[in-house]
């Protein structure tokens, strides 16, 4: 009988999500040594600067999809040269998905933690720390007026009702309650 009755009153609550229209860049090192967070860095710069001519005409989500899709063997191609360079023997792999993110800030907005289609470049083991940004709308190519438009889509995106899991609790339960209360 309860579990019917939350069953209903869970039906009155409704939590929604709606993950931005963003494309994040996800590039994870080897390990924590420095030696191996300096050649991430390394990679970031050359994958960013390589990526951000690629971009500069992209005006849709889709259209970004689609040069990431295209190019992953090329991104690839990219950070082994720069792996040779610095004398690594460590492989890198690029993967299009979906991952799982936590709450990160950039300057003055943050992206909530979520699901979000991603490139992810993963070098050697991935075990190391990692570094993210915006490939669409291009904030990895920061100027102010890709920094406004990534802002205006998390904010067009935000959470329609944001309740955090024991505050849903509390509110979930005092519908209950309200609900025997009319009921006896």
């Amino acid at each position: 009988m309860i579990g019917i009755i939350i069953i209903y009153f869970l039906n009155i609550v409704t939590i929604t999500e709606a993950t931005p229209p963003l494309i994040r860049l996800h590039i994870l090192a080897n390990s924590n040594s420095q030696e191996d967070q300096r050649i991430k860095y390394r990679v970031r710069d050359h994958i960013v600067s390589t990526m951000s001519e690629k971009f500069k005409d992209s005006t849709s989500m889709e259209e970004s999809k689609d040069i990431l899709l295209t190019s992953l063997d090329q991104l690839e191609d990219e950070a082994r040269i720069i792996l040779s360079e610095e004398g690594s023997k460590d492989e890198v792999k690029a993967y299009y998905g979906i991952f799982d993110f936590p709450t990160k800030y950039y300057g003055e907005f943050s992206l909530a933690a979520g699901s979000y289609e991603a490139v992810e470049l993963v070098i050697g083991k991935g075990q190391g720390a990692n570094w993210w940004c915006v490939l669409f709308p291009p904030l990895c190519f920061v100027d102010g007026e890709s920094k406004e438009v990534v802002e205006a889509a998390v904010k067009e995106n935000e959470k329609k009702v944001e309740l955090k899991p024991a505050l849903a609790i509390v509110k979930i339960w005092n519908k209950i309650i309200e609900g025997l209360r009319t009921l006896g």
